[in-house]
């Protein structure tokens, strides 16, 4: 068993030669950086104030002006295999139910009756329907109100009015993304500055979860802010990973979205995203996995990794969101293999699965809850991202500018592929 951070292209989804020339671009960067033995840094520190993590107010406009405007990955695809495949999770304090219809499209709606607000769902399953278990109100696969308990007694309604609120949401990247904001007249699709294209391949909607889990933790930001940066790496996980892992980083971005790539390959390790190692550019018809290596970042809150068990690939999604109050949040971590695994490679890929929840509830969460503690005092004035810390000083620069933007600077700040 090997861990490699990286992301490999499924030969059955090869990427857009548009996106394939930005990744050629990354990739001949890394190869040239690597043959220089040069390392870009940021420009200069960063600072700004500590109460980013603990201020109500702040927490307040993140999830109004980010978590209810900007399309969220939700879930990948394959979770929701079929017809009637629900699944609920709760972000930001709003419940949100996904399922999949009869017709193959994934819905994303409001956990919520429309009589009085009780969910009709929890957990996860299959269901041909959905019935509040406070009054009996039923509902159909895409929300619509199929009955109202005892009708004649309780009068007269319009169904049509009465549908679960829905949000906007489409499937891209083997990804199910959704703005929670059922007022909302954006296209998903269209704000996803280029970064479905880029990680096209996956293919993660013909992949098989293997198993998710949900670990709580502290600020939002504060357990988010571990994907962004590998400085931590030898000194925090010195015990996990080894102290002898890198703890430098590139970062190559896609408008608010980014990768993290570590600056050599794992010692020892052959792994076919191992761009190091093939030392140059994959030709037309080779296989694509080099140009995709490195943690992909997915604004605000997803990042994505690959590891390769048995000879399959396999990709932990983890999805930071907050939770109701400034200082709570949930990390759920499912993960995916890209075939079928038999029993030796499956249990191999659960204790693989065991040492990552390890990692992060053990180690980074911890970590980030006594920070979450000693901010709150009030008696850190500031925090600092160094120049090796570009990815979180990338994250927080477009966190303040999308709170900053309106509808409209918003729709056209994420539209188009851009450039940081």
């Amino acid at each position: 068993m090997s861990y490699v951070d990286g992301v490999t292209a499924a030969a059955s989804e090869p990427v857009g030669a548009d996106a394939r020339k930005t990744l050629e671009q990354h990739a001949a960067a890394l190869l040239r950086h690597t043959a220089e033995g040069t390392f870009p840094l940021a420009s200069e520190v960063m600072a700004f104030g500590a109460d980013h993590y603990t201020s109500p107010e702040r927490f307040d406009a993140e999830k109004r002006r980010i978590f209810q405007r900007v399309p969220l990955v939700l879930a990948a695809s394959c979770e929701l295999p079929g017809a009637g495949a629900y699944k609920t999770l709760e972000v930001a304090g709003i419940p949100v139910l996904l399922v999949r219809d009869r017709h193959g499209k994934a819905h994303a709606l409001l956990n919520a009756c429309t009589h009085r607000g009780a969910a009709v769902a929890s957990g996860c399953g299959s269901a041909g329907r959905f019935t509040c278990p406070y009054h009996g109100w039923t509902f159909a696969q895409d929300g619509a109100l199929l009955g109202v308990a005892s009708p004649a007694d309780f009068g007269t309604v319009d169904k049509a009015m009465l549908a679960m609120k829905r949000f906007p949401v489409t499937e891209r990247g083997g990804l199910i993304w959704a703005i929670l904001d059922p007022a909302s007249t954006l296209d998903p699709a269209a704000m996803l500055g280029g970064i479905d294209d880029l990680i096209a391949g996956f293919n993660l909607a013909d992949w098989t979860m293997i198993e998710s889990r949900t670990l709580h933790g502290p600020n939002w930001k504060l357990a988010f802010d571990a994907h962004l940066e590998f400085y931590h790496l030898p000194v925090l996980h010195r015990d996990t990973f080894g102290p002898e892992r890198s703890n430098r980083a590139f970062y190559f971005a896609q408008g608010p979205h980014q990768r993290v790539i570590a600056p050599q390959g794992r010692p020892g390790t052959t792994v076919p995203d191992d761009l190091y190692a093939l030392a140059r550019l994959p030709a037309p018809g080779e296989p694509l996995d080099p140009l995709l290596m490195g943690e992909w970042i997915l604004f605000p809150g997803t990042s994505i990794n690959t590891f390769y068990i048995g000879g399959i690939r396999c990709v932990l999604v983890s999805i930071v969101v907050p939770g109701a109050e400034v200082g709570t949040s949930t990390t759920t971590q499912t993960f995916l293999a890209e075939t079928p695994p038999d029993e030796e490679s499956r249990a191999a890929m659960a204790k693989l699965c065991a040492f990552l929840a390890h990692v992060v509830g053990d180690e980074d969460l911890p970590t980030s809850a006594f920070q979450q503690k000693v901010m709150a005092t009030g008696m850190i004035g500031e925090v600092r991202f160094g120049r090796n810390e570009g990815g979180l000083q990338h994250f927080h620069h477009w966190l303040d500018r999308v709170i900053a933007a309106d509808s409209t600077e918003l729709a056209n700040l994420l539209a188009a592929p851009c450039r940081p």
